[in-house]
């Protein structure tokens, strides 16, 4: 593979039965995790990219070029991958359908993807 990738890789991502992946993440974690973070964004993929690149400073890098503060954003999740910017958020919301870890992080859980939980969240924090 090395012959092919010659070029600055942002992100690595496998894909495989959830239950394998279980196994896999503390092995990718342990080998790897000093200098990059591993996840799970969903039950069938391991995402392994630079430490550092994640949701939670990317919004901070928005909030900070349009100068807002993090109390005043209102960020909301489902999947492990959006766990740092529900907890970096002023307000952190959960999708109903949203994994276990992301609902306990959340200040707040709306309805499901499918039940337009977002367009709820705008209505109940923005427009009212």
């Amino acid at each position: 593979m090395a012959e092919y990738v010659d070029f600055q890789v942002p992100k690595f991502l496998m894909l495989d039965d959830g239950d394998y992946l279980v196994t896999v993440e503390p092995k990718v974690k342990a080998a790897m995790g000093r200098d990059f973070s591993v996840y799970r964004s969903e039950p069938y993929f391991l995402e392994v990219m630079p430490k550092g690149i994640d949701k939670a400073r990317s919004l901070e890098r928005l909030l900070q070029t349009i100068g807002l503060a993090r109390e005043e954003m209102i960020a909301c999740g489902d999947g492990y991958n959006d766990l740092t910017m529900i907890n970096y958020a002023g307000l952190g919301v959960a999708m109903e359908n949203a994994v276990l870890p992301v609902r306990k992080a959340a200040d707040y859980i709306t309805a499901s993807n499918n039940e337009d939980g977002v367009g709820l969240v705008v209505e109940k924090f923005m427009l009212s």
